[in-house]
């Protein structure tokens, strides 16, 4: 993740909140780089039975970071309606049973369409409207 410009801001239980920021150059196809050699390290350790199972959601969007919290816990993280999409897309990796989604957004910003699958509009809950959600071609 970090070799292709992501910057991993926390570990959550055994998942991960990284970002890659924008005002690097080809963020959107570095980040699309760390995912598919993760996913490739991870298929060459563990035979296809015993592989790990994963999901990503993949946003695009403004955010708000820095320390959040209160004057006995303060953590480093960011907020806004961008990472809210990010986990409600992580959350349906489960139900469409695709590792990584994307949203449109992200999808337009990248220029990487003939890298994904379009999967139509979906509703994440607690977004009033459906989101174009594509998956990656892994």
């Amino acid at each position: 993740m970090e070799q292709h410009g992501g910057e991993i801001l926390k570990f959550i239980g055994d998942g991960l909140l990284a970002v890659f920021p924008m005002d690097r150059p080809q963020a959107c196809m570095h980040l699309i780089a760390a995912v598919q050699e993760g996913y490739q390290a991870a298929s060459r350790l563990w035979p296809q039975d015993d592989r790990i199972r994963f999901g990503m959601g993949v946003h695009l969007g403004k955010v708000n970071y820095g320390n959040i919290g209160s004057r006995h816990r303060l953590d480093f993280t960011v907020i806004g309606s961008a990472v809210n999409r990010a986990f409600k897309l992580e959350a349906l990796t489960k139900r469409l049973r695709r590792p990584v989604l994307l949203s449109g957004e992200f999808v337009d910003a990248a220029a990487c369409h003939e890298q994904t699958e379009h999967l139509g509009r979906h509703v994440l809950e607690g977004i009033a409207t459906a989101v174009e959600v594509h998956a990656l071609r892994l």
